[in-house]
């Protein structure tokens, strides 16, 4: 299994919006959650990629622990090191997208891999290139972000997340901005990423785009009653 979600709880001023709440996602799946505002899907995504802590239970991907519930009922997150190493396997393309203005589409699929120091320069631009070409965007390496259309800056989040090698990529409400060519071409694009291996993780509120390209649609009903999820 890629990433193990176990009996995790998340309260925010003494209610949960995450009860005992067991979740799973393999290789090259598509998981979609759905459901209305204010549920728990955002604040779930936002817990496997580490920007919100839980209140108990256990997150697993792969070998890599993220947290644990010792003994005492506490919760014991992992160490800086496994952090990076967690961190390195998880992308996140925001609803914002979160580009940076003031940096080219290349400059901007390059920044996370340049301040890591991973790699040299030389590579991780060649590297770049190449993913924009796959999203399509290689003639717009030198462009702004404000120069390009929401699905533009789309396709260039995608590519950045993917500059790490991620072996889970997730997506805020990636169609919200969208038309619906653009929404096509994006789910087409995810379903490639998915054929590759990589596991998708989908919050939205389009309930058509999520059972079109899902391969499982889990609703945040099921995060306080823990339902039996619905696969295709």
């Amino acid at each position: 299994m890629l990433l193990t979600v176990e009996k995790i709880t998340k309260k925010f001023n003494g209610q949960p919006v995450i009860k005992a709440f067991d979740f799973t996602l393999e290789k090259g799946e598509i998981v979609t959650l759905i459901g209305k505002s204010g549920t728990g899907k955002t604040t779930l995504m936002r817990i496997i990629n580490h920007l919100e802590t839980v209140d108990a239970g256990e997150i697993r991907l792969g070998d890599i622990t993220l947290c644990k519930t010792n003994r005492k009922g506490e919760v014991d997150y992992a160490n800086k090191g496994t952090l990076r190493k967690y961190h390195n396997q998880i992308g996140m393309v925001f609803q914002n997208y979160q580009l940076f203005p003031n940096l080219t589409v290349l400059e901007n699929c390059m920044e996370a891999t340049v301040a890591q120091k991973r790699e040299s320069n030389q590579y991780l631009q060649k590297k770049a290139m190449e993913l924009l070409e796959q999203v399509g965007l290689n003639e717009k390496a030198n462009a702004m972000p404000n120069e390009l259309s929401g699905g533009q800056q789309q396709r260039v989040a995608i590519a950045r997340a993917l500059m790490l090698n991620p072996s889970i990529l997730c997506f805020d409400e990636p169609t919200s901005a969208l038309d619906r060519e653009s929404t096509i071409e994006i789910g087409k694009m995810i379903q490639k990423i998915a054929a590759n291996g990589t596991g998708i993780l989908i919050v939205t509120h389009d309930d058509e785009f999520a059972k079109d390209i899902g391969t499982r649609v889990v609703s945040s009903d099921e995060f306080l009653d823990n339902r039996e999820i619905h696969e295709k």
